[in-house]
């Protein structure tokens, strides 16, 4: 499944509601690789309109498909790893394959672009989306 939402709605859901952790981390690729990720989830999401697939917590999750739609841009760019499939800390697999642009340790980020405090904050705010990604 595919959630096409606002950022503002889709933030506030898991901040607000489920009380989740929720983190911006910038990715290390440029502005056509990001379209070009975008554009091929978009196609994806519209092609299971049309032909529906089931769920598979070992080969068909949220985390296996973005992995997939990564390794369209850049082949083998994500291997297989138990973290595709116990999604809690894939972002420290995102970390080990340099996919985070950051030069500071794992901790260290997660805390610097952890918006729970900021989206609660700014929730109603026209420049939400600007807001969560200011720095302290």
């Amino acid at each position: 499944m595919y959630v096409i939402a606002d950022e503002r709605d889709a933030v506030k859901l898991r901040v607000v509601h489920r009380k989740d952790s929720v983190y911006i981390y910038p990715v290390k690729a440029d502005v056509a690789k990001i379209k070009t990720l975008f554009i091929d989830m978009l196609t994806r999401a519209n092609n299971l309109k049309e032909k529906p697939e089931f769920y598979n917590t070992l080969t068909n999750n949220c985390t296996t498909n973005i992995a997939s739609h990564v390794n369209k841009i850049t082949p083998s760019k994500i291997p297989w790893d138990l973290s595709l499939i116990l999604p809690e800390n894939s972002d420290e697999l995102a970390y080990k394959l340099g996919l985070i642009d950051t030069d500071l340790s794992l901790e260290e980020a997660r805390k610097k672009f952890l918006i729970n405090e900021k989206a609660e904050k700014y929730v109603d705010n026209p420049n939400f989306s600007v807001l969560i990604r200011e720095e302290n």
